[in-house]
């Protein structure tokens, strides 16, 4: 993927050096404020490459929150979003209305940082060890051991971050899940995903996994709920 076709970068690049309105210029002719802002931000978030001078746009666009009486009202927020990077006089050339559009949603919710933190979950690996004989009850209680496994549900990208993470115009935004959600999986850059997901088959496999047992309900829990007879 390339940040950015040749001639949308092009006239990406020249609304941030050039002008067609004058208002928004100082007298050397270079964009500035807020349109120079939203040209900055739809660059600097279609692609992985943050370099600092993308900091002042950055923090421009994510600190657009819109709130309402329950909280952080998203749709606003995204509205606002949207509002602002369309203030770029790039923003209504062919394509770059859907471009804005997929920015505004999937921006800072579609890594896989934010991925694994927001769908973060726990998995259990277990076996049993044997019975306990409960004589309140007069039954055989199962005995296991078992370990926690932290996990991420999340297997399949919304399809708001389809649209962000894996266009043509991108660079290096896409993800990737690795491994298994009921053994310890989670989401990784794209590029890093050939050797995360050997190194998670290398780590999930053999003694590691032989002779147990995975689900992502605590056996323990489900023990009890049958009275005891486990799963």
């Amino acid at each position: 993927m390339q940040i950015l076709p040749a001639l949308r970068a092009e006239a990406l690049a020249l609304a941030c050096a050039l002008t067609p309105a004058a208002h928004a210029a100082d007298t050397t002719g270079l964009l500035t404020g807020t349109p120079r802002l939203a040209c900055e931000a739809t660059l600097c978030l279609s692609s992985s490459l943050r370099p600092g001078e993308c900091s002042p746009s950055l923090e421009h666009y994510f600190g657009i929150k819109r709130f309402n009486h329950h909280g952080l009202d998203w749709d606003a927020t995204v509205a606002a979003r949207r509002s602002f990077l369309g203030q770029c006089p790039s923003a209504t050339d062919p394509g770059m209305t859907e471009r804005v559009e997929a920015i505004s949603h999937g921006a800072g919710k579609c890594d896989a940082d934010y991925l694994n933190r927001s769908y973060a979950d726990t998995a259990y690996k277990w076996r049993k060890r044997g019975y306990r004989y409960d004589a309140a009850t007069g039954t055989q209680e199962p005995l296991y051991e078992v370990q926690a496994l932290p996990t991420v549900t999340l297997t399949q990208l919304p399809t708001w971050c389809v649209a962000y993470n894996d266009h043509d115009w991108t660079y290096e935004l896409s993800v990737r899940y690795v491994g298994r959600p009921v053994m310890g999986g989670r989401w990784v850059k794209a590029e890093d995903y050939e050797a995360a997901q050997a190194r998670w088959d290398a780590d999930h496999s053999g003694q590691w996994a032989l002779g147990w047992n995975f689900s992502m309900s605590d056996p323990r829990q489900r023990s009890a709920a049958f009275g005891g007879d486990g799963p």
